[in-house]
Order: C-alpha cells, then structure tokens, then sequence
C-alpha cells in the first residue's frame, strides 16, 4: 500500500470511529464495529485507536500479534501497559505526545530499527499517529523490505531501479528460476601493464575504468552483479525483469567498447600501455536471488548458462564481443519478429562452439562485430 494511500486510511479511521461513537452515544467503538473496522484496515496493517485518556479502545489482530497481547485482554488499558515492544519502550506513547502538538488530522511519524538477534535480520518500522476528536490513532507499518531493498541493492542497480522494486512490493530476496542474461567483461593484460606503475596508478587505473563501466551499466538499467579485480559481471532481467534482456546486452556491450575506446585514447595520451576488453554473455534459465550463508549474502545469479558466459568472456579477445546461441536466437527474434531497434549497425558471425557440463548439445558461439559507416 502506498504511503499515500496509508494516510487515507488514517483518515478513513477517524472518521469512522466518530461515526460509530455517535451511533453508539459515547466515545468509544463497541466490538461489534469492529467487523467493519477489520474490513477497513486489512488484516495486514497494525492498528491502534485509543480514547482521550490514551486507553486502548480497538487493537487489532495483526498488532496484537505483534505485541503478543492477547486483544480482549489490553482493551481499556492505558497505552503504556503495552509499549514495551522489541523496537523500544515508550515509542508509540511518544509518537501519541507529538501528534497532540500537532493541528487535528495532522500526522506524526517517525520510523524504528530492530536488529532481530534470532533471525540476523534488520526489522525497520513506520509509527505514525494521528488525533483527532482529541482520541489517537496509531498506525505501525512494517517497512523492513523497503529498507533492506535500499540497503542491498544500492551498490547493484541504480537509483531508479530501486524505487521500482519498492513500488512493487516483492521480496526480491527470494531464489527464483527464470530466464535472463548475464555479462562478463574484463581486461586483457592489466596485470603486464600495472607492472610499470605505482599501487596508486594501479588504484587510479583501474577506478577510472570501473567507474565507467558501471555507468554504462546503471544508465540501462541493468544490474551491477560483482567485481573482481578488473573484471565485471552485470545482469539483464534481475532484479527487475524485462523481456528484452539479451538485446540490452548487447546494447550495454557496444556501448561498454565504446566507452573503453576512449579510456584507452586517455591513457595513450598519458604515455601508457593501451589494453583491450573483452566481453562475453549468455542466456538461458538461472537461478536468481540471495545466495551464501547468514554471515555473507550475495545477490547473484548461478546455473551452467552463467558458466558458459564466463568462458566467452574467457575466450573473447580484447575488442570482442562474444554471446551464446541463446541470446543470439533472442536478439534475432527481437529485431525481426517484435520491432525493436538496437541503435547500431551490427553483423554477427559463428566463431565456433562450447560445450558444457549440464548443456545437452554444444552452443555456437557468436560474435557481434560494429559496422561503423
């Protein structure tokens, strides 16, 4: 639910709980409103109404759950013999004293962290409080996908993508089996070349490229899976999955040349050695998602197409690009069949074949070649 909808429901809340208090002649809601209040607020969303002594009139199931109250047992008790809860005590009476400071209708909110010792997992939530009629309402979000989304993802895909992903509301930490494409490129003979320089040429050479790279990357949406040394390993159609995602490969690899084309210009310029990139992708049926043990999780992609990436990249030469067969019958069904449009003037041609453990024949091995007019 968007936040913009959440505070609607606040609303809505309120100026339910006015109506039923003038139906039943008091203040507070009966338990047979709170059918209507159940439909109102889902069984999802963590509710607390109080009266103007800040005594608990209506919790609902969902946050009684996550107190461990019984919801019988706490209704008329003042709000301090609950809010003692895991993310700090006195939490929801302080957003209830700063809400009252504020004009009716008018809404606080502040958010809290739990670090769950049991699960190993930060816990994020959202309490905002509302008075109206002077009786409070208080509503608990739990926002800890959303913060774990930010946190993880943040070094993989850009910004944008990752308001996508909290739009969603997805657990994008689950492992998935689907189909997609993956890249690997690095650099031919950067270990001859940092031998005649310094560990912070090495440092500032390698950053410059990186760096670059990874721009490449973020700007097409697609995902910085790892680094090592000096080689790069991006996804197409994870976390955010697209069904173009071999074409964008080969859009990112083009580009990707072209922007190592001009490092490699700056460097000539700089009197040091020029080396080449090569570049290899696949596609094919990965497995998606957090993969490791609790101390180290990685987002990543595993299965024998990703193997067989690597050894493209392996066996491209500096200024190639090399793809499966996989991805090629993608490309071409997407250029011929469904009207996309790549951008560049590109042949390709058969190079040879690979043969992997898990593949059931060889794959023809294609390389894409840039014909510049």
């Amino acid at each position: 639910m968007a936040t913009e909808e959440r505070d609607d429901l606040i609303r809505e809340i309120s100026r339910l709980r006015r109506e039923l208090a003038e139906k039943e002649g008091g203040s507070s809601v009966s338990s047979e409103s709170e059918p209507m209040m159940r439909s109102i607020v889902g069984l999802q969303e963590k509710v607390i109404q109080l009266d103007s002594d800040d005594r608990i009139q209506y919790i609902n199931s969902a946050l009684a759950k996550e107190l461990d109250v019984q919801r019988a047992a706490v209704r008329g008790l003042p709000l301090n013999e609950i809010d003692l809860f895991k993310w700090g005590p006195g939490v929801l009476a302080q957003g209830v004293a700063q809400a009252r400071k504020l004009p009716a209708g008018r809404e606080h909110a502040k958010e809290v962290h739990y670090h769950d010792p049991d699960k190993g997992i930060d816990l994020y939530y959202r309490v905002k409080a509302v008075v109206d009629d002077g009786c409070p309402q208080i509503l608990v979000e739990d926002v800890s996908n959303l913060r774990n989304i930010e946190k993880t993802f943040a070094r993989f895909v850009s910004p944008s993508v990752i308001e996508k992903m909290k739009e969603m509301g997805k657990d994008f930490f689950v492992a998935e089996r689907y189909e997609m494409t993956v890249l690997f490129a690095d650099l031919r003979g950067f270990t001859s070349m940092s031998e005649g320089l310094t560990p912070d040429q090495v440092r500032t050479t390698l950053n410059e490229w990186l760096t670059t790279m990874i721009d490449v990357i973020f700007r097409n949406g697609a995902t910085l899976d790892k680094v090592v040394g000096d080689e790069i390993m991006a996804l197409f159609g994870a976390p955010l999955y697209y069904e173009d995602h071999a074409l964008r490969a080969l859009n990112v690899s083009i580009e990707m040349m072209q922007a190592h084309d001009q490092i490699l210009a700056k460097w000539q310029r700089l009197g040091r050695q020029g080396i080449g990139m090569g570049i290899g992708f696949n596609t094919g049926e990965m497995v998606v998602g957090n993969v490791g043990s609790e101390r180290a999780m990685n987002y990543t992609v595993i299965g024998h197409h990703v193997n067989l990436a690597s050894r493209l990249c392996s066996q491209a030469k500096g200024g190639e690009i090399l793809m499966g067969q996989n991805s090629f019958e993608r490309i071409k069904d997407a250029l011929t069949n469904k009207g996309a449009h790549l951008g560049y003037r590109v042949k390709f041609r058969k190079t040879g074949q690979a043969q992997l453990k898990g593949l059931s024949a060889p794959s023809d091995i294609i390389q894409a070649v840039v014909i510049n007019e």
